[in-house]
């Protein structure tokens, strides 16, 4: 931010904090605790009050968790000229169970056009003779571990079926060719300069790795992947530059550049679910820094149907979970104490889909039983939390000005609102699965003619389990009387979001061709791997078997490579 941003940014975050704190003085005072008990009991009152407290806390404290990290934005500089001696590869991975061949003619043409000398790499998981052909086709050097042992084991650095699997075994077979690895994945576009704007950083032998953006272009195909792009315009724009200006950029799967000499030093990409996540936290532990280009220096296709975005947020959302649980704290203790508070903040996200799900709880007993969680007036209420809702928008408006492509990126951006406030089911779920350390089993993302199949029911049934059961409490009010305002409002709004998503799943697979009048007519149950922790189906093919234990395994053979 300029000297001017950063005034007018410190008016506005002044303005919205003392809005926050004159709501929660007036929040927290005594008498707002309800008295449903005699006193022997009164504590289940106060459990109910921080309870709820919690269900809207939480979205208050990563609000202000943006805003401290926003604090640190400063104007953008120039990439360094890269450095003429490095050895550097472009690589990227392929699925030929998920992904269309076709889709290699779009993406290594240009990475092999990349400005700056390199070779271009593609890691096949299944041995594809196609690809290969696309590889010798296009001078691609072609690698894959398929049928090599060593190489695909069921923990460790070289877990089969796995992204970072598939990466542990090149950078293990020739990793060694190389000073620096750039990596997009396959459904990615770079730009010609996508190296050149990259590799500059890497003057300072202290970096180990870069990051940029995911972009999505593909946001006219549907509304899912409108809402997929925009919502994740925030984190990629202000979070992420403010994180990168306080030494603590974050890696990115989808696309980054890493110094191989600091990836060996921490034993390859974790195996993990998101080892991108696990990685990068790895490397800062180890001492090495990070930078970020936010530019959109390479576009990609987001996920345009409920399934596939279901499917990404599970995966996310279940992979830093897990991370919290089994490795944060132990990689806290290496970190600087301002670098581990930012991982441990950052982790909190997901957790939104608990504290959602215990609103619902809150409804449920207060409609079903009659406890009343917290003592206040529908407009008392809504005159101390309107000033704050207010200017909480007008914070996130101006900030938007920090977003990677700001012209464009900047709006009301609803798709993304809704589409993230309809993802809290799932989160929930991810909770569970890793509270009761379940396996998360899943396929690849679908691409291309794959994707564009009907809406299993298993993605909207949450939703339409909530809704009805929230509207089953609203038709009670006349018989029970428990017709308090705010309980009304708020179930109201819950019960109308859960179920306007079911009929926008609906109405948009109609209008997409997806429902034929004979599928209507039979149960929609999925018959494809859902994305919900299990532990079956480990070994059905184009499934990734994910298991989060780490194991020192040393491979003796070579993989298959060719030069083209």
């Amino acid at each position: 931010m300029s000297r001017r941003e950063r005034f007018v940014y410190a008016f506005l975050l002044g303005l919205t904090l003392v809005s926050l704190l004159g709501f929660l003085g007036w929040w927290v005072l005594p008498d707002h605790v309800a008295t449903n008990f005699t006193d022997s009991a009164h504590w289940f009152d106060l459990m109910l009050f921080v309870t709820l407290t919690f269900v809207f806390g939480h979205r208050v404290f990563m609000d202000c968790f943006t805003w401290v990290v926003v604090w640190a934005v400063r104007p953008r500089v120039e990439p360094p000229a890269p450095p003429d001696n490095l050895r550097v590869a472009f690589i990227t991975t392929f699925v030929p169970s998920s992904e269309p061949v076709a889709m290699l003619r779009d993406n290594l043409p240009a990475m092999v056009a990349a400005d700056y000398p390199h070779d271009t790499w593609l890691l096949d998981e299944g041995a594809s003779p196609e690809a290969q052909a696309v590889c010798d086709e296009l001078g691609v050097r072609y690698f894959t571990r398929w049928g090599i042992r060593e190489y695909n084991v069921v923990a460790g650095p070289f877990t089969r079926r796995t992204k970072g699997g598939n990466h542990n075994a090149w950078y293990h077979a020739h990793g060694l060719d190389y000073d620096v690895v750039a990596q997009i994945d396959t459904d990615f576009l770079p730009r010609r300069d996508f190296l050149t704007r990259t590799l500059g950083w890497f003057r300072d032998p202290h970096v180990g790795f870069v990051g940029t953006p995911q972009i999505y272009g593909n946001t006219d195909e549907s509304f899912v992947a409108r809402g997929a792009a925009r919502q994740l315009y925030a984190f990629y724009g202000p979070i992420m530059r403010g994180l990168a200006d306080r030494g603590h950029a974050n890696m990115i799967g989808a696309n980054h550049i890493v110094r191989v000499a600091a990836l060996r030093d921490v034993g390859l990409y974790a195996g993990h679910l998101t080892e991108d996540l696990l990685t990068g936290m790895r490397l800062h532990a180890a001492g090495w820094e990070s930078r970020y280009v936010p530019e959109p220096l390479a576009v990609g296709e987001g996920p345009w149907t409920w399934e596939a975005f279901f499917a990404q947020q599970m995966r996310w959302a279940f992979g830093c979970m897990d991370i919290l649980r089994s490795h944060s704290f132990p990689l806290f203790g290496r970190m600087k104490r301002a670098q581990a508070s930012l991982y441990l903040a950052l982790q909190q996200h997901y957790f939104g889909g608990i504290a959602t799900a215990l609103g619902v709880v809150l409804l449920l007993l207060y409609f079903g039983l009659g406890l009343v969680p917290a003592n206040v007036g529908l407009l008392e209420m809504l005159g101390w939390a309107t000033p704050f809702v207010l200017l909480r928008l007008a914070l996130t408006r101006w900030i938007q000005r920090l977003n990677c492509a700001p012209e464009t990126e900047r709006g009301w951006l609803l798709a993304g609102r809704y589409s993230a406030a309809v993802t809290w089911p799932v989160y929930f779920l991810a909770a569970v699965g890793v509270a009761r350390q379940k396996r998360l089993v899943f396929k690849v993302t679908p691409k291309g003619e794959s994707s564009k199949r009907r809406t299993p029911s298993a993605i909207y049934l949450p939703h339409l389990v909530i809704g009805l059961a929230l509207t089953a409490a609203l038709a009670s009010v006349p018989w029970t009387g428990r017709a308090a305002a705010p309980m009304l409002f708020w179930a109201s709004c819950s019960a109308a979001l859960m179920l306007s998503f079911v009929v926008l799943v609906r109405v948009g697979d109609r209008r997409n061709g997806r429902i034929t009048p004979a599928d209507t007519a039979r149960d929609t149950q999925t018959d494809t791997a859902r994305d919900t922790p299990t532990d079956n189906g480990r070994d059905r093919p184009g499934d990734v078997d994910l298991t989060n234990r780490d194991s020192d395994v040393a491979p003796s053979a070579s993989a298959r490579t060719t030069a083209g």
